[in-house]
């Protein structure tokens, strides 16, 4: 096999390629699904990381609500809502008392 041989496109009809179709097909396609692999990759890290991203956004709206619902349930906060709705409810000033058995 020369290089004018390649140059002139003969390499494709020589006897050589011809018994080596099975392989070079074979080859081709190892080659392409390498690639397929390559991209389906790439998407499922692409994909990956927007949902480590919603994560993250989720768990930072999950501390917010958090925190509201903390401040919405403090004693003082239930009283001031009991009070500006006119509710009669108050918290009793006097300490429990223990009894001993």
């Amino acid at each position: 096999m020369k290089l004018q041989d390649i140059l002139n496109g003969n390499i494709f009809s020589s006897a050589w390629l011809k018994k080596q179709y099975k392989l070079i097909g074979l080859i081709l396609f190892l080659i392409m699904f390498y690639v397929y692999l390559g991209y389906q990759s790439e998407k499922q890290h692409k994909r990956l990381g927007d949902l480590q991203d919603e994560l993250r956004d989720a768990q930072y709206e999950l501390l917010t609500l958090q925190g509201e619902l903390t401040d919405l349930t403090r004693q003082s906060s239930v009283e001031a809502e009991l009070a500006k709705r006119g509710s009669r409810l108050q918290t009793n000033k006097t300490p429990a008392i223990r009894i001993q058995p």
